[in-house]
C-alpha cells in the first residue's frame, strides 16, 4: 500500500469505487486532466458528484487513486538467485509487455505530471507515493539479488529504473516507431552488460 491508497474496502463500495476510477480514466484518457471535472466523472459513472465524495475526499484523491490504479510500476517477478542480465531481461520483457496499456494512458499519465508539477501539495503526495515504492522495490532487490551484483545501491537504482522506464514509455508513445521494442529490449540488454563488464 503507498501513501496514496486509500484504505481496504470491500462490496458495494468497492465496485463504485471502482466505477468512479474507470470513468476518470476514461475522461482523462479523452480529455487530459485539467480539463476533467468531477461532474463529468460522476455523469461517465452513472452517478452523483455525492458519490465520488462519499468514496474519495476531493478531486486528487480521485485521481491519485486513478494513476495508482492505471499506472502501476512495471516490475515482473524477481527469482532469487537468477543473474542482473537475466533480471534486466525480464524487466525488458515486462516494459514491452506493458506498451499497449501504457501507450493508451499517456495522455492522462502526462497531464497528470503537469498537474502535479505545477500543484505543490500533489506533488509532496506524488513524492511520498514514490518513496514508498522504492522503498518496496529497493527492499525485493536487495532479496533477489546477490550482495554486490546492483551496479549502484539499491535504493538508486531503482529511482533510474522507473526514470528510464517511464522514458522509455512515454517517447514510445510519443514515436512508437523510433523507440519500439527492439530499443527497449537494448536498453536494458547495454545496461546489463555495462554491469557484467564492470
Amino acid at each position: 500500500m503507498t501513501a496514496s491508497d486509500p484504505p481496504a474496502v470491500s462490496g458495494k463500495r468497492a465496485r463504485t469505487r471502482a466505477l468512479l476510477v474507470e470513468a476518470a480514466a476514461q475522461l482523462v484518457r479523452e480529455r487530459g486532466f485539467e480539463r476533467t471535472s468531477l461532474e463529468d466523472v460522476a455523469a461517465r459513472a452513472g452517478m452523483t458528484r455525492g458519490a465520488i465524495y462519499g468514496n474519495f475526499r476531493n478531486r486528487d484523491d480521485l485521481f491519485l487513486a486513478m494513476v495508482s490504479a492505471r499506472w502501476e510500476p512495471i516490475l515482473p517477478p524477481f527469482e532469487p538467485g537468477a543473474d542482473f542480465a537475466t533480471h534486466m531481461n525480464r524487466l525488458a520483457d515486462a516494459v514491452i509487455a506493458a506498451l499497449p496499456a501504457r501507450r493508451a494512458a499517456a495522455v492522462g499519465a502526462a497531464s497528470f505530471q503537469v498537474y502535479a508539477l505545477t500543484h505543490p501539495e500533489m506533488q509532496a503526495r506524488v513524492a511520498a507515493a514514490n518513496a514508498e515504492i522504492y522503498r518496496r522495490m529497493a527492499e525485493g532487490l536487495r532479496a533477489a539479488l546477490p550482495e554486490g551484483a546492483l551496479p549502484i545501491p539499491a535504493e538508486d537504482f531503482v529511482r533510474a529504473m522507473h526514470a528510464l522506464i517511464d522514458g522509455l514509455v512515454f517517447l514510445h508513445a510519443l514515436t512508437p516507431d523510433l523507440v519500439g521494442a527492439p530499443t527497449i529490449r537494448a536498453a536494458f540488454t547495454a545496461l546489463a552488460r555495462a554491469t557484467t563488464a564492470a
